[in-house]
């Protein structure tokens, strides 16, 4: 039995030895960066009481803001706008906002690209993408980066 014990201590500290070695050949960590992140992220202002418009509301009446897809659309979003997203913290790493960049996409773009737009928008939206993203293109005002529907013509 205490050889099987001692046995055991060399392996782990055999192992603990190989894994040492090899630590120097480790992603390194850029503390800098990922400070700038997270002290932009804890100063982003909320603003959860804010009465967004339909998407519609101010064009004619034409065959592409009135049929029911557009409809169905453009009610989804006011809807998630105005009663989803006040209970939810609004930490979004874009301004603008992935809703209203969706509104805006639609009304320059058409349903079809401003919706293959705001899904890749959606995708792109999350912290893991955040490490990607240069911290020099930060609003200072805003605390997010920009990342208009121009950019995209």
């Amino acid at each position: 039995m205490p050889s099987l014990l001692k046995y055991q201590k060399t392996v782990s500290t055999g192992l603990f030895l190989f894994f040492f070695a090899f630590s120097g050949f480790a992603q390194s960590i850029d503390l800098i960066s990922d400070l700038k992140l997270v002290d932009t992220v804890s100063k982003q202002q909320v603003h959860h009481h804010q009465k967004r418009d339909f998407i519609f509301k101010d064009q004619p009446k034409t065959i592409f803001n009135s049929n029911p897809v557009s409809l169905l659309y453009g009610g989804s979003l006011y809807l998630y706008q105005n009663f989803i997203t006040q209970h939810f913290s609004a930490s979004c790493l874009y301004n603008p906002t992935c809703s209203e960049f969706s509104k805006l996409a639609v009304q320059e773009y058409g349903i079809f690209k401003g919706g293959l737009l705001t899904f890749d928008r959606l995708n792109r939206c999350n912290r893991i993408a955040a490490t990607d993203l240069d911290a020099g293109t930060i609003d200072l005002k805003t605390h997010r980066f920009n990342d208009s529907v121009i950019k995209y013509k």
